[in-house]
Protein backbone atom coordinates (compact mmCIF):
# COMPACT_ATOMS: atom_id res chain seq x y z
CA UNK A 1 0.00 0.00 0.00
CA UNK A 2 1.37 3.03 -1.16
CA UNK A 3 -0.07 6.55 0.96
CA UNK A 4 -0.10 10.11 0.23
CA UNK A 5 -0.90 12.56 2.86
CA UNK A 6 -1.15 16.06 2.24
CA UNK A 7 -2.24 19.25 4.95
CA UNK A 8 -3.55 22.18 2.88
CA UNK A 9 -3.58 25.53 4.28
CA UNK A 10 -5.89 28.10 2.97
CA UNK A 11 -4.76 31.41 1.49
CA UNK A 12 -5.77 34.32 3.70
CA UNK A 13 -8.56 35.61 1.67
CA UNK A 14 -9.89 32.67 1.20
CA UNK A 15 -13.78 32.98 2.27
CA UNK A 16 -15.74 29.77 4.05
CA UNK A 17 -16.82 28.18 1.12
CA UNK A 18 -13.33 27.28 -0.03
CA UNK A 19 -12.55 24.46 2.35
CA UNK A 20 -15.95 22.38 0.89
CA UNK A 21 -14.68 23.22 -2.94
CA UNK A 22 -11.28 22.57 -2.38
CA UNK A 23 -12.01 18.60 -0.73
CA UNK A 24 -15.23 18.05 -3.18
CA UNK A 25 -12.67 18.64 -6.30
CA UNK A 26 -9.43 16.59 -4.41
CA UNK A 27 -12.04 13.51 -3.48
CA UNK A 28 -13.27 13.67 -7.72
CA UNK A 29 -9.87 13.38 -8.67
CA UNK A 30 -8.50 10.89 -6.62
CA UNK A 31 -10.98 8.76 -6.48
CA UNK A 32 -9.98 7.37 -9.91
CA UNK A 33 -7.00 5.87 -8.74
CA UNK A 34 -6.95 5.51 -5.17
CA UNK A 35 -8.10 2.57 -2.93
CA UNK A 36 -9.41 4.95 0.01
CA UNK A 37 -9.70 8.55 0.01
CA UNK A 38 -9.93 10.84 2.59
CA UNK A 39 -10.39 14.34 2.38
CA UNK A 40 -11.70 16.45 5.36
CA UNK A 41 -11.50 19.77 7.04
CA UNK A 42 -9.19 19.60 9.93
CA UNK A 43 -10.48 20.08 13.63
CA UNK A 44 -9.34 23.09 15.81
CA UNK A 45 -6.12 22.60 17.73
CA UNK A 46 -3.60 21.55 15.46
CA UNK A 47 -0.01 22.55 15.04
CA UNK A 48 0.69 23.76 11.38
CA UNK A 49 -2.06 21.37 10.52
CA UNK A 50 -3.45 23.36 7.53
CA UNK A 51 -7.49 23.65 7.52
CA UNK A 52 -7.83 20.09 4.87
CA UNK A 53 -6.44 16.84 5.20
CA UNK A 54 -6.05 14.84 2.18
CA UNK A 55 -5.38 11.53 3.21
CA UNK A 56 -5.09 9.28 -0.23
CA UNK A 57 -4.45 5.10 -0.44
CA UNK A 58 -3.17 3.72 -3.62
CA UNK A 59 -2.61 0.13 -4.25
CA UNK A 60 0.94 1.25 -5.24
CA UNK A 61 3.45 4.07 -6.26
CA UNK A 62 2.22 3.80 -10.16
CA UNK A 63 -1.11 4.55 -9.32
CA UNK A 64 -0.31 7.86 -7.27
CA UNK A 65 2.38 8.79 -10.65
CA UNK A 66 -1.09 8.36 -12.87
CA UNK A 67 -3.70 10.61 -10.85
CA UNK A 68 -0.57 13.26 -9.19
CA UNK A 69 -0.79 15.28 -12.29
CA UNK A 70 -4.34 16.23 -11.42
CA UNK A 71 -3.98 16.26 -7.78
CA UNK A 72 -0.94 19.09 -8.27
CA UNK A 73 -3.46 21.03 -10.77
CA UNK A 74 -5.92 20.88 -7.71
CA UNK A 75 -3.79 22.18 -5.53
CA UNK A 76 -2.08 24.79 -7.42
CA UNK A 77 -5.35 27.53 -7.46
CA UNK A 78 -5.32 30.69 -6.19
CA UNK A 79 -7.55 29.61 -2.47
CA UNK A 80 -4.08 27.61 -1.65
CA UNK A 81 -2.07 29.04 0.42
CA UNK A 82 0.12 26.73 1.10
CA UNK A 83 0.60 22.74 1.28
CA UNK A 84 2.81 20.26 3.63
CA UNK A 85 2.82 16.81 1.77
CA UNK A 86 4.69 13.03 2.63
CA UNK A 87 4.17 9.81 0.44
CA UNK A 88 5.36 6.77 1.91
CA UNK A 89 4.53 3.22 2.22
CA UNK A 90 4.05 0.94 4.95
CA UNK A 91 2.09 -1.67 7.19
CA UNK A 92 -0.20 -0.82 10.02
CA UNK A 93 -0.39 -2.25 13.70
CA UNK A 94 -4.05 -3.07 13.98
CA UNK A 95 -5.87 -1.57 17.14
CA UNK A 96 -4.90 -3.59 20.13
CA UNK A 97 -8.33 -2.82 20.85
CA UNK A 98 -11.87 -2.94 19.46
CA UNK A 99 -13.68 0.21 18.78
CA UNK A 100 -15.35 2.03 16.07
CA UNK A 101 -12.76 4.89 15.01
CA UNK A 102 -14.61 8.26 14.90
CA UNK A 103 -11.10 11.06 14.32
CA UNK A 104 -8.17 10.51 12.40
CA UNK A 105 -4.88 12.04 13.16
CA UNK A 106 -1.29 12.30 11.79
CA UNK A 107 1.89 14.05 12.77
CA UNK A 108 4.67 14.94 9.67
CA UNK A 109 7.54 15.23 11.79
CA UNK A 110 11.44 16.10 10.12
CA UNK A 111 14.03 14.49 12.11
CA UNK A 112 17.42 16.44 12.11
CA UNK A 113 20.00 15.16 9.07
CA UNK A 114 23.10 14.95 11.39
CA UNK A 115 20.87 12.46 14.07
CA UNK A 116 22.40 9.11 14.91
CA UNK A 117 20.89 6.13 12.99
CA UNK A 118 20.68 4.14 16.46
CA UNK A 119 18.86 7.12 18.15
CA UNK A 120 16.09 7.47 14.81
CA UNK A 121 15.07 3.83 15.37
CA UNK A 122 14.80 3.92 18.94
CA UNK A 123 12.95 7.24 18.62
CA UNK A 124 10.56 5.17 16.11
CA UNK A 125 10.30 1.99 18.38
CA UNK A 126 9.00 3.86 20.72
CA UNK A 127 6.91 5.65 18.89
CA UNK A 128 5.26 2.63 17.80
CA UNK A 129 4.99 0.99 21.25
CA UNK A 130 2.66 3.97 21.76
CA UNK A 131 -0.31 1.59 21.62
CA UNK A 132 1.04 -0.73 24.00
CA UNK A 133 0.73 1.62 26.99
CA UNK A 134 -2.02 4.25 25.97
CA UNK A 135 -5.56 2.34 25.22
CA UNK A 136 -7.12 5.06 23.44
CA UNK A 137 -4.73 4.64 20.17
CA UNK A 138 -6.60 2.17 17.72
CA UNK A 139 -5.00 1.57 14.67
CA UNK A 140 -1.84 3.52 14.00
CA UNK A 141 1.04 3.33 11.76
CA UNK A 142 5.02 4.84 11.47
CA UNK A 143 6.37 5.09 8.08
CA UNK A 144 9.43 6.52 7.24
CA UNK A 145 8.87 9.25 4.17
CA UNK A 146 9.81 8.27 0.47
CA UNK A 147 8.90 11.97 -0.79
CA UNK A 148 8.21 15.22 0.61
CA UNK A 149 7.24 18.66 0.33
CA UNK A 150 6.62 22.18 1.84
CA UNK A 151 7.97 23.86 5.15
CA UNK A 152 10.10 21.24 6.21
CA UNK A 153 11.95 17.76 5.21
CA UNK A 154 9.45 15.27 6.15
CA UNK A 155 11.20 12.40 7.42
CA UNK A 156 8.35 10.33 9.50
CA UNK A 157 4.23 10.45 9.48
CA UNK A 158 3.08 8.72 12.34
CA UNK A 159 -0.61 8.37 12.53
CA UNK A 160 -3.82 7.14 14.51
CA UNK A 161 -6.83 6.36 14.94
CA UNK A 162 -9.05 6.95 18.15
CA UNK A 163 -12.72 6.54 18.96
CA UNK A 164 -13.29 10.25 19.56
CA UNK A 165 -11.54 13.52 20.04
CA UNK A 166 -10.82 13.01 23.85
CA UNK A 167 -9.00 9.59 22.98
CA UNK A 168 -6.10 12.04 21.35
CA UNK A 169 -6.14 15.50 23.42
CA UNK A 170 -6.79 13.53 26.95
CA UNK A 171 -4.84 9.96 27.52
CA UNK A 172 -2.97 10.52 24.37
CA UNK A 173 -1.17 13.36 25.44
CA UNK A 174 -1.29 13.12 28.81
CA UNK A 175 -0.07 9.82 29.17
CA UNK A 176 3.46 9.24 31.66
CA UNK A 177 4.49 7.16 28.38
CA UNK A 178 4.57 10.28 26.65
CA UNK A 179 5.90 12.69 29.06
CA UNK A 180 8.47 9.77 30.00
CA UNK A 181 9.81 8.63 26.05
CA UNK A 182 8.29 10.75 23.92
CA UNK A 183 8.41 14.19 24.49
CA UNK A 184 12.13 13.93 24.78
CA UNK A 185 12.65 13.68 21.30
CA UNK A 186 10.58 16.90 20.32
CA UNK A 187 11.49 18.97 23.73
CA UNK A 188 15.28 20.28 24.03
CA UNK A 189 15.02 20.77 27.78
CA UNK A 190 13.62 17.15 27.75
CA UNK A 191 16.51 15.12 26.45
CA UNK A 192 18.08 14.02 22.96
CA UNK A 193 15.79 16.86 20.65
CA UNK A 194 16.28 15.41 16.74
CA UNK A 195 12.84 16.39 15.71
CA UNK A 196 13.11 19.85 14.44
CA UNK A 197 9.39 20.35 12.87
CA UNK A 198 6.28 19.04 13.26
CA UNK A 199 2.55 19.62 11.75
CA UNK A 200 -0.09 18.03 14.39
CA UNK A 201 -3.63 17.39 12.00
CA UNK A 202 -6.06 15.44 13.03
CA UNK A 203 -9.81 15.33 11.32
CA UNK A 204 -13.21 13.68 11.91
CA UNK A 205 -13.86 10.30 9.81
CA UNK A 206 -16.56 7.91 9.29
CA UNK A 207 -14.82 4.55 9.83
CA UNK A 208 -11.33 3.02 9.79
CA UNK A 209 -8.88 4.84 7.40
CA UNK A 210 -5.81 3.71 8.12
Amino acid sequence: MFKVTKLIHLGADSDGSAAASVAGRLRDVAASRARRVLVAPTLPGGINGGDVIAHLHFDDESDWRAVEPDITAQLSTPEIGHVDSAAYAGVPTPAPRAFEPAVYRTLLVSVENSADPAVVQQFESETRAMPDYIRTIGTSQLSRVHESAGAARWTHVWEQEYADLDGLSGPYMTHPYHWAHIDRWFDPERGPRIVTRLCHSFCTIDGAII
